[in-house]
């Protein structure tokens, strides 16, 4: 009868044990029911995440963009340009126009970058319309995934020129 108790208690035991292990995961600190990202910087978005996105599958476009609230959502419109070297302007470059336009919405958990006062920030899409409207012509690097914009990167031309 004692062995048999003790049996029990052992069974018992380590059932709860095993349970909380399970339950409670393996040590990694989590937010929610996620495990926590690293901070959301510039340098962060314009590497890792972005060579994340370029892994997934992303289609990368570079041109202007347009940003439209909806109800609950953003629309984004992309109009296609390409960095072109000349030596005929004082830049060293043109840039040119491809006639190609593609529009998409702008992910849920989309990042975007803009340049503030001549500095790059990661910004929130309420404040990428507002900033917007001062330099519309400022060029982007857009990640879509599928019909989704999933990071919008401001990129300087210079940076981006194709011989």
């Amino acid at each position: 009868m004692m062995n048999k108790l003790k049996g029990l208690s052992f069974v018992f035991l380590a059932v709860v044990i095993f349970s909380m292990s399970v339950l409670t995961g393996c040590g990694e600190e989590k937010s929610g029911n996620t495990i926590n990202e690293p901070e959301i910087t510039v340098d962060y978005l314009r590497t890792d995440y972005a060579q994340q996105l370029t892994t997934d599958g992303a289609e990368i476009m570079l041109g202007t963009v347009e940003l439209n609230k909806n109800e609950d959502s953003y629309n984004v419109t992309i109009t296609e340009k390409e960095v072109v070297p000349s030596s005929s302007y004082d830049e060293g470059y043109y840039i040119a126009d491809t006639n190609v336009t593609k529009g998409a919405t702008l992910g849920s958990d989309a990042r975007m970058t803009c340049q503030v006062d001549g500095k790059e920030q990661v910004i929130k899409a309420g404040d990428f319309i507002k900033n917007h409207e001062n330099n519309p012509e400022q060029l982007y690097t857009v990640y879509l995934m599928g019909d989704s914009a999933e990071l919008i990167l401001a990129t300087e031309p210079k940076d981006v020129i194709t011989e």
